[in-house]
């Protein structure tokens, strides 16, 4: 029987997003009840009026990732995708920059996660020859140098009206060094790629059909390599 890959699924959170105030307008005693009635099936999205639309959707999505992300299975070897910029929804010089590793199966649960909203993204695949982020600051291929050099040669300089960026949960550690060698503003996202939807909140809009297979699809345009994993896929 293969194994498969850690999506850090057990690391998420979703009460770190609710404001929390147990308020009790869902029925229910505590947001976390609600929320475990909700994971049953016992309780609606309708039943707290502090949602937005936007999180509502993110919650959702969040949900659902039992059904939404691929199932990876653990390979001996790093297999490589494609490196550098792909561009989610239209995004404009002011939309949010995403940046992670170039594991192929990183980039698929990436973009299945991407697809659940049409919310703009710039998103950057760092060179890791094909390790996941996981591993690859293990082997030291996801480094402040590796991402500063993926963001000279992606051009995003002149095209963005900020100097923002997102790394991976896991690698946090690297936020004072790219910042001090970038001169950009490093943010910290979350260590399971399924949280992305509820770090992002009231700006995970929901997509039509059209544009969810379109982010989908957007893999294929980048002559990505066949699939594998290593331990992780963040």
């Amino acid at each position: 029987m293969s194994l498969k890959a850690d999506l850090y699924l057990n690391r998420t959170d979703p009460l770190r997003y609710m404001r929390s105030n147990d308020c009790e307008q869902c029925g229910f005693s505590s947001c976390s009840q609600w929320l475990e009635k909700l994971k049953r099936g016992e309780a609606r999205l309708q039943d707290c009026p502090s949602l937005e639309p936007g999180q509502s959707h993110a919650l959702q999505v969040f949900l659902s990732l039992g059904q939404l992300l691929p199932d990876v299975e653990i390979t001996q070897h790093p297999v490589a995708g494609a490196t550098g910029r792909l561009e989610i929804n239209e995004p404009g010089p002011d939309s949010p920059l995403l940046v992670t590793g170039n594991a192929i199966q990183t980039e698929e649960v990436v973009l299945a996660v991407l697809s659940t909203t049409e919310a703009p993204f710039h998103l950057l695949f760092v060179d890791t020859q094909g390790h996941t982020v996981d591993m690859a600051l293990i082997y030291r291929t996801f480094t402040a140098e590796a991402v500063v050099k993926a963001l000279v040669g992606s051009g995003l300089d002149s095209l963005l009206s900020h100097k923002e960026l997102i790394i991976p949960g896991l690698a946090a550690q690297l936020k004072s060094p790219l910042e001090r060698m970038s001169g950009w503003k490093v943010t910290v996202g979350p260590v399971c790629i399924g949280e992305l939807p509820l770090f992002f909140g009231s700006g995970w809009s929901r997509p039509s059909e059209k544009k969810s297979q379109d982010t989908l699809n957007s893999v294929g345009s980048m002559d990505l390599p066949g699939s594998g994993s290593e331990r992780g896929t963040r």
